[in-house]
């Protein structure tokens, strides 16, 4: 039976070839039946002109489809990145401001544990700026 099938199919085969008929593009003249010089188109020609143009629109916009998407990828590459970047200069002031903070704790404990007993410091100061004051008045009176 599919022998049978397969010879069938095969016979027709070019008939069906020969149903179609072919684009005809045939130029005209003035004076040949029409009003002016031009080319007549078969009905099998301006269905593939048109086909073509379609497949020429659609074509055209899966590439501007592809374009799109493709630039979709590099703004979000690019948007990840910036993100990732940004996420990483907060962590790192984070940090540097961790270590400030318990740098200044640490310079306020010194502070506070110090003694703060200047005042010999003072009282020998005040004896020297004293006796300079002295010694420099009885040399101006004189």
């Amino acid at each position: 039976m599919t022998k049978f099938i397969a010879i069938l199919l095969l016979s027709t085969m070019p008939l069906q070839l020969f149903a179609d008929e072919l684009p005809t593009i045939t130029p005209i003249q003035k004076n040949q039946r029409a009003p002016y010089s031009g080319v007549l188109y078969n009905a099998t020609a301006v269905a593939e002109t048109i086909a073509q143009r379609e497949a020429l629109i659609s074509q055209h916009k899966l590439n501007i489809d592809l374009l799109k998407e493709q630039l979709k990828i590099q703004c979000d590459l690019q948007l990840d990145n910036l993100s990732a970047e940004l996420d990483s200069c907060e962590d790192q002031y984070s940090e540097m401001l961790a270590i400030k903070d318990m740098q200044i704790g640490k310079l306020q404990e010194l502070v506070l544990d110090a003694p703060n007993e200047h005042s010999h410091w003072w009282f020998g100061g005040g004896v020297l700026v004293g006796m300079l004051t002295t010694v420099g008045v009885v040399y101006a009176l004189k």
